[in-house]
């Protein structure tokens, strides 16, 4: 059954997803994260976009990634696919990941990461239903034009760095680097970005207190404000929000803003967290300058981390 194009905007620039939850897909924010954990890590990520639309814009993905200690470096390989309108435009894409760590005061360290980028995209925009199609009763007329179907494979690679303290963490990374295969539509310009995050504990001192109560829940609970950047294309994203770790739960709250489209979007964020595996869902609402642009631009969420072995740390 074909679908209603309604992603021009988007799909005219070729960006990339855009994805949420970090931990639940570190490599596809900083290469750098490899093997960040000093454990064994698969993870496994998927994101529908605009449900409500009936676009079928969704985005799957996985990783893998592990510490090697003996030479202070971390590997990884990471899957996606893009898949929009009963796979009319299609993006794959599989890269190898590398990084390496060394040590910065007593409790910090530096990494820096590279990825070697493989990429298989499809245009084929003969299935689609465009909006001249639909009849006012609903019905869809047969699509008059042919369109040129395009494919291409291609590679390109990325490089990230990253500083991780007790109390803080900040990185940047720059992705597709290469030259540009501009006449498959699918293929991604340069994505820039950056971000840095606190952790602050919430009631260290509570065991002091004379009176318990619920605080004696909050000791080892915390709080990570974050901000983040990223520039592609013609689009600029700015976000920020706060996480909060409470027993084996996470609960947060981020904004992001578009300044392309000028839209605001506000992410709400649940996760458990557990020694062998996490969970964690986000739900995505959509605004147009003042105006919600309704649960048709909504977003659904789901990742999953899973632990398999620890090591040095």
């Amino acid at each position: 059954m074909s679908t209603v194009f309604l992603c021009t905007a988007f799909l005219t620039n070729a960006q990339d997803p855009y994805l949420s939850i970090k931990p639940a897909m570190p490599l596809f924010f900083n290469p750098a994260y490899a093997g960040n954990e000093y454990y064994t890590r698969a993870t496994l990520n998927y994101r529908n976009h605009y449900p409500a639309s009936g676009t079928a814009f969704a985005t799957y993905s996985a990783s893998f990634d592990k510490y090697i200690d003996r030479f202070n470096s971390g590997i990884g390989v990471i899957l996606m696919s893009d898949q929009l309108g009963s796979k009319s435009y299609s993006y794959t894409s599989a890269g190898l990941v590398y990084s390496y760590r060394i040590a910065a005061g007593q409790s910090g360290y530096i990494k820096t990461g590279l990825m070697a980028n493989l990429y298989y995209g499809v245009n084929n925009p003969n299935d689609l239903s465009f909006p001249d199609m639909i009849n006012p009763d609903g019905t869809v007329e047969p699509n008059q034009f042919t369109y040129e179907k395009q494919s291409a494979f291609g590679a390109d690679f990325g490089f990230g760095a990253l500083f991780n303290s007790d109390y803080f963490e900040t990185g940047a990374a720059v992705y597709h680097l290469g030259k540009e295969n501009k006449t498959v539509y699918w293929s991604r310009p340069l994505r820039v970005y950056a971000h840095a995050e606190w952790q602050i504990p919430v009631l260290g001192g509570a065991k002091y207190m004379p009176s318990r109560g619920l605080t004696r829940y909050l000791e080892n609970s915390t709080l990570k404000p974050s901000v983040f950047f990223i520039r592609q294309a013609e689009v600029t994203l700015f976000g920020a929000g706060a996480l909060y770790n409470f027993l084996n739960f996470n609960l947060g709250l981020y904004s992001r803003q578009n300044f392309k489209l000028n839209s605001f979007t506000a992410s709400f964020h649940i996760g458990y967290i557990s020694d062998i595996m996490d969970v964690h869902y986000i739900f995505d609402l959509s605004f147009t300058g003042k105006s919600f642009r309704g649960l048709a631009t909504s977003s659904h969420e789901v990742g999953l981390v899973f632990k398999f072995a620890t090591g040095k740390e």
